[in-house]
C-alpha cells in the first residue's frame, strides 16, 4: 500500500477550520489517486466520512454535497470525485502517433471498414487519453467518437497538447450515460466489442468482428463499468506476453483498432 495521508481524530479536532478543509481535501485528492485498490480505497474513504463531521464549521457546499453521496461502488465513486475535482486530471503515458499531415493512402475496403465503428469512451479520466483517441480516430477514418460520463471533450484547454488539430476532424458527441449510449448504438443494430480485461473473452487477433460496431474502452483505473459490461455483446482483450497485464487505454486502442481493421477476421460488412 502507497503512503497515504492519516489523522487521528483527535489531532483533526487540533486543526483550525482552514487546515481541517485542506486536510480532506487532500485525502479526497489521495482517494482518487488510489481508487483501483480496494483496501486503500476503502480506508480513505471510511476516514474521510469519520473525520468530516468533527470540522468546527459547516464544510464549503461542493464539498458537503460530495460526503453527503460518497458512493461505495468505485464506479460511481470515481464520478462523483472527478466532477468534484474539476479539471485536475492525471497525466498517464501515452503512445505518440507520427503521422504525415495530409498524406493519406489507403485501400478503399478499409476505408468503408473504417467508417462503419465507433469508439465509445466509458469515463475516461485523462484529457491525454482522449486527445490520443482524437488522434487515432483521425488517423484511421473512424466513424465516430463518443465521450461519456466524466470523459473531457474539445472544451478542455489542455486537449490540444495531445490531439493536435484532429478534434475538428473527427465526429464526436458526449453522452452523459454509458448505458444510455450502448443503448442507443444497439438499436441501430450495431455489435458491441469491450476491450478489457476480462473473461470471457477473445484476443482481438482471433475475434471476428462484425459490423457496424462500437468498441468501448475503460476507465484508465477501474476499466469499463460492470454495468456496461454487460451490455456488450463481446469482450475481446490484447495478450500480452510480460508482467503487466494491460496497456494505457489510448495505446490499446490505437493497437485494436489497427488489428480491426487491417488484420481482423471481419464478418458482414
Amino acid at each position: 500500500m502507497k503512503f497515504i495521508a492519516q489523522y487521528s481524530r483527535e489531532k483533526f479536532r487540533s486543526f483550525g477550520f482552514d487546515a481541517q478543509i485542506k486536510a480532506l481535501a487532500k485525502l479526497l485528492k489521495e482517494l482518487e489517486k488510489n481508487i483501483a485498490d480496494a483496501d486503500t480505497r476503502d480506508l480513505l474513504r471510511n476516514q474521510i466520512l469519520d473525520l468530516a463531521p468533527l470540522v468546527h464549521r459547516d464544510l464549503p457546499p461542493r464539498m458537503k454535497h460530495l460526503l453527503e453521496q460518497m458512493p461505495e461502488d468505485p464506479h460511481r465513486l470515481l464520478r462523483a470525485l472527478a466532477r468534484y475535482h474539476d479539471t485536475a486530471l492525471f497525466k498517464d503515458d501515452q503512445l505518440v502517433i507520427r503521422t504525415s499531415d495530409g498524406n493519406t493512402v489507403a485501400a478503399r475496403d478499409k476505408v468503408a471498414v473504417a467508417a462503419q465503428i465507433t469508439v465509445l469512451a466509458d469515463n475516461l479520466r485523462s484529457v491525454f487519453n482522449v486527445g490520443s483517441l482524437f488522434r487515432v480516430c483521425e488517423c484511421l477514418g473512424i466513424a465516430e467518437l463518443i465521450l461519456c460520463g466524466i470523459s473531457p471533450d474539445p472544451s478542455h484547454p489542455n486537449m490540444a497538447k495531445t490531439a493536435l488539430g484532429t478534434t475538428s476532424r473527427v465526429k464526436w458527441s458526449k453522452q452523459e450515460n454509458t448505458l444510455d449510449a450502448i443503448s442507443q448504438l444497439k438499436a441501430k443494430g450495431y455489435t458491441i466489442y469491450a476491450l478489457e480485461t476480462a473473461e470471457p473473452s477473445d484476443s482481438v487477433f482471433e475475434a471476428e468482428f462484425k459490423f457496424p460496431l462500437a468498441l468501448v474502452v475503460g476507465n484508465e483505473a477501474l476499466g469499463i463499468d460492470p454495468a456496461a459490461l454487460r451490455l456488450c455483446d463481446r469482450i475481446v482483450y490484447l495478450p500480452v506476453l510480460g508482467w503487466k497485464n494491460s496497456l494505457n487505454v489510448s495505446v490499446a486502442t490505437s493497437v485494436a483498432l489497427y488489428q480491426i481493421i487491417f488484420g481482423g477476421k471481419n464478418g458482414d460488412k
